[in-house]
C-alpha cells in the first residue's frame, strides 16, 4: 500500500524546514545602525542629533545621545513620519531628533529599519551655552569613530 502525505504532515515538515533555516529568514527587516563621531559640547551647551530617512517601505527610527561610557543620556527629542498617501511620490519619509544637555553627552546612535543605508542621513551638532554650533559630525554605519 502506497502512503500519501497528509496536509498535517506537510505543514509539520514546512515548519521544521523553517526552523532549521534559522531566525534570520523570518526575522523581518534588519536594523541599520548608524553612529556619529564623538563631539564634546561646551559647558552648559548641548548635543543635538537629527536622523532623516526615505524609503518605499515604512520606516522606524530610534535615535539616542550617548555618553563616552555608553550610557543613553537623551533628554529630549521629536519625530515626524509621512506616508506615500501624503507625499505624491510613493515614498515614506521619517525624521527623528534627540538631544541632551548632559555634560557627558558625546555622540549619536540611530537604529533605522525599513530604509537603505544610502537613504539615511545622521548628523550630530554640538552647541555652546548661547545656542551657537561649535561642531558637526556626520554618521556612518558600523562602530563608533
Amino acid at each position: 500500500m502506497k502512503r500519501r502525505p497528509s496536509r498535517i504532515g506537510i505543514a509539520v515538515a514546512t515548519v521544521g524546514l523553517a526552523l532549521t533555516m534559522g531566525p534570520s529568514a523570518y526575522a523581518g527587516p534588519r536594523a541599520l545602525t548608524v553612529t556619529t563621531p564623538s563631539l564634546v559640547p561646551d559647558p552648559d551647551g548641548y548635543l543635538y542629533c537629527r536622523v532623516v530617512a526615505t524609503s518605499t517601505t515604512p520606516i522606524g527610527i530610534v535615535a539616542a545621545i550617548v555618553s563616552s561610557d555608553g550610557t543613553d543620556v537623551t533628554e529630549f527629542g521629536s519625530g515626524f513620519r509621512a506616508s506615500p498617501a501624503a507625499t505624491d511620490d510613493g515614498r515614506y519619509y521619517a525624521e527623528e531628533t534627540a538631544g541632551s544637555l548632559n555634560d557627558s553627552a558625546r555622540y549619536c546612535t540611530a537604529s533605522v529599519t525599513g530604509a537603505r543605508k544610502r537613504n539615511v542621513q545622521v548628523s550630530v551638532t554640538a552647541f555652546d551655552a548661547n545656542g551657537e554650533p561649535t561642531g558637526i559630525g556626520e554618521g556612518c554605519s558600523g562602530a563608533a569613530h
